[in-house]
């Protein structure tokens, strides 16, 4: 009895969160339905219009605490089962029909997306350990990378905020503008699927960037996205090994703990 209890409590706190997400996705697709009439097509698909209807109610209205618990369910764990099914309808061989080359080339990429996005962080002035957070965000999977990252060099709790925020909107201004350069590059939705992958930091937005230009385009770009998630285990090590006793509080550092989690 007293199990059903917590089970119904919990749900209950769910629930005004759960809603909000529900009635975001309805007015969502509602706007896509509304292009689609109007314009024969919709404009901006369905899944970045709820981007940019979730950012509008986030920024002209607080929700109350006591949404967070089921906005944060339906972003986390919603979200990955959603994910889940979306890679189950993945048409691997035809994927994997570029070979090794793809997987070489997402490496190098991410490896070359960190150098470059560094160098010009630090010529903007930004301190090195910001850098750092913002090109691992940028080239692997954003606030998870900074996540893990962050502790292994010592970043500040200011510098782990302003890397997040940057990543962030850097996120919806590539989702928003991604599709508009298929057209000028002549790409196809192969190509398109490969571009988005490497360039959109999170799954989701990857999603949202790719999906709505083409099934084909969403499958490419969410399996290059993956590849470039598996890069996050030796760039923290990389990072563990060239920055050892390091501690913005002072004390003893994570290195040792950050190469147990990933090795």
């Amino acid at each position: 009895v007293r199990g059903d209890t917590d089970f119904d409590s919990r749900l209950l706190s769910l629930l005004p969160g759960i809603i909000l997400a529900v009635v975001v996705s309805l007015v969502s697709l509602a706007i896509a339905n509304i292009e689609e009439r109007v314009f024969g097509h919709a404009i901006i698909e369905g899944l970045v219009v709820a981007i940019l209807v979730g950012m509008i109610v986030r920024t002209l209205w607080m929700p109350p605490a006591s949404m967070n618990p089921g906005v944060s369910f339906t972003a986390k764990q919603v979200l990955e089962v959603a994910i889940f099914l979306l890679g189950a309808s993945v048409d691997l061989p035809l994927l994997l029909r570029a070979g090794p080359s793809l997987a070489i080339g997402i490496v190098l990429l991410v490896i070359l997306g960190i150098c470059g996005s560094y160098s010009i962080g630090r010529m903007m002035g930004l301190p090195h350990k910001l850098a750092v957070l913002v090109a691992c965000g940028n080239s692997i999977c954003g606030n998870s990378a900074i996540a893990a990252i962050a502790p292994v060099i010592g970043a500040k709790k200011e510098h782990v905020v302003s890397s997040i925020a940057f990543t962030a909107i850097l996120g919806v201004v590539v989702v928003l503008g991604l599709p508009l350069l298929i057209h000028p590059l002549g790409l196809n939705n192969y190509q398109y699927g490969v571009l988005a992958g490497l360039s959109v930091y999170a799954v989701p937005q990857v999603l949202a960037a790719a999906f709505p230009v083409s099934i084909l385009s969403g499958q490419v770009g969410t399996l290059v996205k993956l590849v470039r998630v598996l890069m996050l285990g030796p760039v923290v090590i990389f990072f563990a090994l060239t920055h050892p006793n390091e501690n913005p509080d002072g004390g003893a550092s994570p290195t040792r703990f950050q190469l147990t989690r990933f090795v």
